[in-house]
């Protein structure tokens, strides 16, 4: 039996912390034994040992913040005993940004490296964080994927492996009521969501520019929800101040960080998202029109089938998402149908036992060379 290192942030449990438990859950036991070390306790550590996943809390300093250089080396070779005392045959980081640690570890005792890329990536960070140095990384998407390469990462090193759902959990008939409706007042019968930390990278400013129009013209039959904790306090002050600067705060409402995920996503009816991620694929398979909105293209979008599976816009500007909001509100059909075909598309092309099956192939290849 070979032994797997996961590096994870830990802490909360979203999108990255549910694609990798996906993975640790579902591993063949009988060849492959997950240890996992977070740098967070929290709900996602908490899951994990309820699993019956051996998980480690180590308290590992940023790798690239200057003040934490001396620091960082000593949190490495900790790291690096950790590993030696499970012999460890492969270390596999889901967060970029421990892919210091991870290189790290992967030199010091000469084993093979994944790095998980879950965003989009600019040719900077990927020099930044060395990422080439990995022994394969794992691209989320076409869009991630490209972006590597257009990097010089060289093809023969990137795996794409789409993120994934549980089509059980994530599903429209799973859940009675609305929690949405029960724990908040609204305003209308449409109810559209924007779901991820608050973080400039996640763009709940510019959802809420968009729904600044949509409120502002002729349907005012919508309500707003913005959900998910606060990472940025001094982003979320510039959000509320907008909210309150421009006449929303009776079609706007803020959830904070949520436990039921896929309750919240059903009770929606209408997702948005900047940035792509497995979000996307939780609400297609609780049958929820998803809006992809400049984040990917038409060539490079697999999943989100522009008019089928969910919307997609290429434009990041925001007058084309209230446009676009618009004549969703105002078509229920519509909105019926794509989340019945998004669902079956989620069905039949997002199962985690296939993400799960291609990962572990990634693993024998590895450790067989």
């Amino acid at each position: 039996m070979k032994r797997i290192l996961y590096l994870s942030r830990g802490g909360s449990i979203g999108g990255s912390q549910r694609q990798l438990y996906y993975v640790i859950a579902n591993l063949d036991r009988k060849v492959y034994e997950p240890i996992v070390v977070c740098t967070r306790d929290g709900k996602f550590v908490t899951l994990l040992r309820q699993s019956g996943v051996k998980t480690c809390v180590l308290g590992l300093h940023p790798w690239r913040k200057f003040p934490a250089a001396v620091y960082r080396y000593l949190d490495a070779e900790r790291l690096v005993r950790f590993a030696r005392q499970h012999q460890v045959a492969l270390v596999h980081s889901s967060d970029l940004w421990l892919n210091g640690y991870l290189l790290w570890v992967a030199g010091r005792l000469k084993i093979p490296s994944i790095l998980h890329v879950r965003t989009p990536i600019s040719p900077k960070d990927v020099h930044k964080h060395r990422c080439s140095r990995a022994t394969a990384i794992i691209a989320i998407s076409r869009h991630v994927k490209q972006d590597l390469l257009r990097a010089g990462i060289c093809t023969q090193k990137i795996v794409q492996i789409d993120d994934t759902v549980d089509t059980e959990l994530f599903g429209p008939k799973n859940f009675d009521g609305n929690v949405l409706r029960e724990d908040f007042s609204t305003n209308g019968e449409v109810l559209v969501g924007i779901v991820g930390r608050i973080a400039p990278s996640k763009r709940q400013l510019d959802f809420l520019r968009a729904a600044e129009q949509v409120v502002h013209g002729p349907n005012k039959n919508v309500t707003f929800f913005v959900v998910g904790e606060v990472h940025s306090p001094s982003y979320f002050e510039k959000i509320n101040r907008f909210v309150g600067r421009n006449g929303l705060k009776r079609h706007v409402r803020f959830t904070g960080e949520r436990d039921d995920i896929p309750q919240v996503l059903s009770s929606l009816d209408i997702l948005v998202s900047f940035s792509g991620g497995s979000v996307m694929y939780e609400a297609m398979a609780c049958g929820k029109v998803v809006v992809s909105a400049g984040f990917s293209t038409e060539q490079n979008s697999v999943h989100i089938q522009n008019g089928r599976t969910g919307i997609l816009i290429s434009s990041g500007e925001t007058s084309t998402l209230a446009q676009e909001l618009i004549r969703l509100v105002n078509a229920p059909q519509l909105r019926m149908q794509i989340g019945q075909e998004a669902r079956k598309w989620a069905q039949c092309k997002l199962s985690h036992t296939k993400m799960v099956s291609e990962t572990q192939q990634l693993y024998g290849q590895l450790l067989q060379s």
